[in-house]
């Protein structure tokens, strides 16, 4: 009698031998079906939006995206065992809320305990959700002391997923529980808050000139008095933006103009 699918799996890492390993462990499994294998974070997520799996398996350091801001964009995240080769201070951070983690090089003992918590996790997966919520702020707390500012940001179109380089954003525009990007050509919608965002922007390039607006200093025309001591931000674009007062001091640093 033919084994029944219950978890449809994508394994995603950069390196090859990994993969492999995942695969051939998972021979042992045959209710287990690999439905996908990507070498970085890009093809994994729109790989994973596509297919719709129950179970990846996540490297965390990959090129173009890493496994958190993989999973940052995923409404709907699917079961997760993280493959990796982080510190053991870094798992810590997260042991108690993953399904699982499988530190290189795992034997196929440790990951068949791994594989088993997903298939007994697999009948409450509105309970992951909440956990991946939790994998993601305790591990941003590891990860963001070494983070580097952003050049490029992620962007949802109806293909799927693209990069937008940061320095081809004029500005950025706060829009309830989005943000607006700015660029010459079009408008972009992000799913984010201008908090957030202002803290992974450099600020050599970006400032917030107004608590609904973050401007590319390279696009900065000029100030023009607009009333009772405030200015507009006159842009390159033809854009003209106001500048609050609370942030007047900021830009004045970064353009070194006299306001």
């Amino acid at each position: 009698m033919e084994t029944e699918i219950l978890l449809k799996v994508i394994i995603a890492d950069d390196e090859t031998l990994a993969r492999n390993v995942v695969k051939k462990y998972l021979q042992d499994f045959p209710q287990i079906e690999i439905v996908a294998e990507c070498d970085n974070g890009l093809s994994a997520l729109n790989q994973i939006n596509e297919l719709h799996p129950g179970l990846v398996f996540l490297d965390i350091q990959m090129p173009d995206l890493d496994g958190l801001s993989l999973l940052n964009e995923l409404q709907h995240p699917p079961l997760v065992i993280f493959t990796t080769a982080f510190n053991q201070y870094a798992i810590s951070a997260f042991d108690k809320n993953a399904v699982d983690y499988l530190l290189k090089p795992f034997s196929a003992e440790r990951f068949a305990q791994a594989v088993q918590k997903a298939l007994d996790r697999k009948s409450s997966p509105g309970v992951m959700a909440e956990k991946i919520k939790s994998i993601q702020e305790s591990l941003n707390q590891v990860l963001n002391a070494d983070k580097k500012y952003i050049s490029r940001i992620l962007i949802r179109e109806k293909s799927g997923y693209s990069f937008l380089n940061t320095l081809d954003i004029s500005w950025f525009e706060a829009d309830s529980d989005y943000v607006k990007i700015h660029t010459k050509e079009k408008v972009l919608l992000k799913n984010t808050s201008l908090n957030e965002l202002e803290l992974k922007l450099n600020p050599e390039h970006f400032v917030r000139i107004h608590r609904s607006t973050i401007v590319n200093v390279s696009f900065i025309k000029g100030l023009v008095p607009y009333f009772n001591g405030e200015y507009h931000v006159m842009l390159s674009t033809g854009e003209k933006l106001k500048l609050s007062r609370s942030y007047k001091d900021k830009l004045k640093l970064i353009i070194g103009e006299s306001l």
